[in-house]
């Protein structure tokens, strides 16, 4: 097949790779609706490529890697575009869209790739994966509003029959887990943010639901329980709710060899508020392995802070005897202490207790801005 020629082209390296390709596709080797479709499929490939080191890359050298697969997979799109005297309206949609999504991953590309994603919309409005991914560039930029607007129009246009889709960016789990990462970024009064709040997270829950296989599916389910917990009550069964989802997703990550320090920092906040540091250590661990140096910061401070409070303990609080006896003057009768407890000499008595000192942990968790998957 002529992409599997495309590949050894590329395969060879250099900085002018591209240029060779463009080169071989376009010098009469390969013409015709064939050579269209075996370009659009080597975009496809680089695209893909490219979604991959957005995500899953770290490497010092990502952004020279981006830079690269975003280029072939354009010059790829705009091969197909001259393959034939004059493209079809569907090569010249999906050529488009290719080419926007792409430019949509590199800084200071997005208003040429907002053009090319409206450009492939007017030629297929029906196109799901363009109305994505203008989506994202619109959450890019912060213009949540048009965000909304262009995940709910991927959404209306999905339809049932999810099965039927190419694409991943095709899927309606795409855009529900989008539009549940817009509804909790939108800036607005008390009552509309927690409306938006719980309905982010019915259309994480949809998402997981549609397609419980995807890994960035739960984990914005996970996000979304953890927005719950603080915009809406607090209650603590929310983020163990989220511990859930983010072990789904770790699971799902597992089995395409994918890992994701988001996913990891998000686990570990999780985990602080509920004061299981263990877990919370080890999810900053993994975050910092996988290449996300606010892992190592966030370990070193939940470090500090379970010495800071083994030295309370060890220290009982550095109360002085008669602070000590002031406390547990008024201690209601019929409690017993700790070590009665302990021993199993309380007689079915409750342990007494006073607050004896507040550590705070200085936490200023925003949930609008959880780290969020799946968009540049």
């Amino acid at each position: 097949p002529l992409w599997r020629s495309w590949r050894a082209i590329l395969a060879q390296g250099g900085s002018d790779s591209v240029v060779r390709l463009g080169s071989w596709l376009i010098g009469g080797m390969a013409k015709g609706a064939a050579a269209a479709a075996a370009a659009l499929e080597g975009a496809e490939a680089s695209l893909a490529e490219l979604v991959d080191l957005e995500d899953y890359y770290f490497g010092p050298d990502k952004d020279q890697k981006k830079k690269n697969a975003a280029e072939t997979a354009v010059a790829c799109a705009d091969t197909a575009l001259t393959c034939a005297e004059k493209p079809t309206s569907a090569t010249s949609s999906k050529a488009n869209c290719i080419k926007g999504r792409a430019l949509s991953y590199l800084v200071g590309q997005e208003r040429l790739a907002e053009e090319l994603l409206s450009k492939a919309l007017k030629l297929d409005p029906q196109m799901v994966a363009a109305w994505n991914a203008l989506g994202e560039v619109y959450w890019n930029q912060q213009n949540y509003a048009q965000a909304r607007s262009s995940f709910e129009q991927a959404l209306e246009l999905c339809g049932p029959n999810a099965a039927a889709r190419r694409w991943a960016h095709d899927m309606p789990s795409v855009s529900l887990r989008n539009l549940s990462m817009v509804l909790r970024a939108i800036e607005c009064e008390d009552l509309e943010k927690s409306n938006n709040f719980a309905a982010g997270l019915q259309r994480a829950k949809e998402a997981t639901v549609l397609d419980a296989s995807d890994p960035q599916n739960w984990e914005t389910l996970g996000n979304a329980y953890m927005g719950e917990f603080f915009v809406n009550g607090k209650r603590y069964e929310e983020l163990n709710k989220a511990l859930i989802a983010y072990a789904r997703a770790e699971s799902a990550y597992e089995k395409l060899g994918k890992r994701n320090p988001f996913l990891h920092l998000n686990r570990g906040e999780a985990a602080k508020f509920l004061e299981d540091y263990d877990l919370a250590l080890k999810s900053y661990a993994i975050a910092k392995e996988i290449g996300a140096a606010k892992g190592g910061d966030e370990y070193d401070k939940v470090s500090e802070l379970v010495k800071r409070l083994a030295g309370m303990v060890e220290r009982k609080g550095d109360l002085k005897a008669k602070r000590l006896k002031e406390l547990t003057a008024g201690l209601p009768a019929g409690t017993c202490t700790l070590a009665q407890l302990r021993s199993k000499e309380s007689g079915g008595k409750s342990v007494g207790a006073r607050v004896v000192s507040i550590l705070d942990r200085k936490d200023r968790w925003n949930p609008a801005t959880c780290l969020q998957p799946g968009c540049a």
